[in-house]
């Protein structure tokens, strides 16, 4: 477990900083853009195409480092009335679930849509539209991991008796 542990933590530091980059580099777009557009009357296409992009590569990074973080929306009152057996098997077959949908959904069809974009130019960075959709395929990967590591997780909690009934941090479904 400490080598998956480790795994995580690496995975949860490189959200992390990717994430904080991008936010940092699009406030510094968006002030600018506005600053051109309102202060020059000259407003630039490349920033705010850049923004675009980092505005989605942000939100991908986000979103895969809260499911790893377990710090996204749950609705778990049904599930907290569970046993701790059952609460196990609940919280392994959600994230069985979800590493089905984003292996299909994101990575695959992620993939197979971002390569399908390669020949696509952005009009303002001439750069590939792939670049922005490859985020979905990439951050699918690393939340296939986090799943995994949930469920080992999860039957570790359970085994050694460390989830307990209406614990507001213990899982995932």
């Amino acid at each position: 477990m400490k080598v998956l542990d480790a795994i995580k933590h690496v995975f949860d530091k490189i959200l992390e900083v990717l994430g904080i980059i991008c936010l940092s580099i699009m406030t510094v777009m968006i002030v600018y853009q506005v600053v051109a557009r309102y202060v020059f009357n000259s407003p630039s296409a490349i920033s705010e195409a850049l923004a675009q992009f980092l505005f989605v590569w942000m939100i991908m990074f986000g979103s895969a480092y809260v499911y790893g973080t377990l710090e996204h929306l749950t609705i778990d009152i049904l599930k907290d009335k569970f046993p701790p057996r059952m609460n196990m098997i609940v919280e392994v077959i959600t994230n069985i679930c979800l590493f089905a949908f984003v292996l299909l959904i994101c990575v695959i069809g992620g993939y197979l849509y971002t390569t399908g974009q390669v020949k696509q130019i952005d009009a303002a960075l001439h750069i590939s539209k792939a670049i922005m959709y490859a985020s979905v395929p990439f951050t699918g990967v690393i939340t296939m991991y986090y799943a995994i590591y949930n469920c080992v997780r999860s039957v570790r909690n359970y085994r050694e008796g460390k989830r307990k009934l209406s614990d507001p941090l213990g899982g995932t479904a």
